[in-house]
């Protein structure tokens, strides 16, 4: 378990400054945790049925590892029996993990740092008291700390890994785990239609669904949000909120997919 580091020192002019808060005040919790001899079938049950992005993995209520959407793409991937594995198989070891005491702006430097999106949050025995994600973070920002004036062409991720909507779910499985992406834009014509992402792939788990013999256009996420690259940051963010979305598709004048913005997109520029 990782001991938090000093919140204080300098910080250049102009990064984003999180207000002053601990992970006590602003973590998920209490935390959905599975014992680790539990299939991972259960894990994509619950995960889909709660909404959420990720599981604790826990012995004796201490948190032994780490199951999130993005491991659910990876475990697609190797088109293993959900129902047979454990989720001991398939989970990452050990969790990134910090005390309940811990300062927002230190949480945020770990998981930039360590590069990952999810922190189990410990009590001082060392027990499971809540998960802090990216998300909770970037949450915890004012508009005028996320950049005010910049703009969506700023930030957004160029080169987006697109697939045709007649392509097979196991094509998408394939680029989002080799590439480790939380998501593939599917296109018409070059135009964003819809969208698969890590969530989709839960789903899709929980339900068996035949990913060799399922299109993209069956089961994408549609219609596709869509900005413009001039669209101001903190737009950009009212439309995510609005959306309950973790992405926007970004299109050029034509209606062309130019990119894409995410929240994580968003935490790389304020640790940068």
């Amino acid at each position: 378990m990782l001991s938090p580091p000093s919140d204080t020192g300098s910080v250049a002019p102009g990064t984003a400054r999180l207000p002053p808060a601990t992970l006590a005040d602003i973590m998920t919790s209490p935390v959905t945790s599975v014992p680790a001899d539990y299939s991972v079938q259960w894990a994509l049950t619950v995960m889909r049925g709660q909404r959420i992005s990720a599981l604790a993995v826990t012995a004796d209520e201490r948190p032994v590892g780490i199951f999130t959407e993005r491991d659910a793409v990876r475990f697609a991937a190797q088109h293993r029996d959900a129902e047979a594995v454990p989720i001991s198989e398939a989970m990452r070891t050990p969790p990134l993990t910090a005390p309940t005491g811990t300062g927002t702006r230190d949480a945020y430097r770990l998981l930039a740092e360590r590069r990952v999106r999810h922190l189990i949050v410990t009590d001082q025995d060392g027990r499971v008291a809540g998960i802090i994600s990216e998300a909770d973070l970037i949450d915890r920002l004012t508009t005028a700390d996320l950049l005010a004036g910049t703009d969506v062409n700023a930030i957004m991720t160029r080169g987006v890994v697109t697939l045709p909507e007649d392509a097979l779910v196991r094509d998408a499985v394939r680029v989002m785990a080799d590439q480790h992406l939380g998501s593939v834009v599917v296109e018409r014509h070059g135009r964003p239609v819809g969208i698969v992402t890590e969530r989709d792939l839960v789903r899709l788990g929980d339900e068996g669904i035949d990913l060799v013999a399922t299109r993209m256009s069956g089961i994408m996420s549609h219609p596709v949000q869509t900005v413009t690259g001039a669209t101001p940051l903190a737009e950009a963010i009212e439309r995510m909120e609005q959306a309950r979305t973790r992405r926007l598709v970004v299109v050029d004048e034509s209606g062309n997919t130019a990119g894409i913005i995410t929240r994580h997109d968003m935490f790389k520029v304020l640790h940068d």
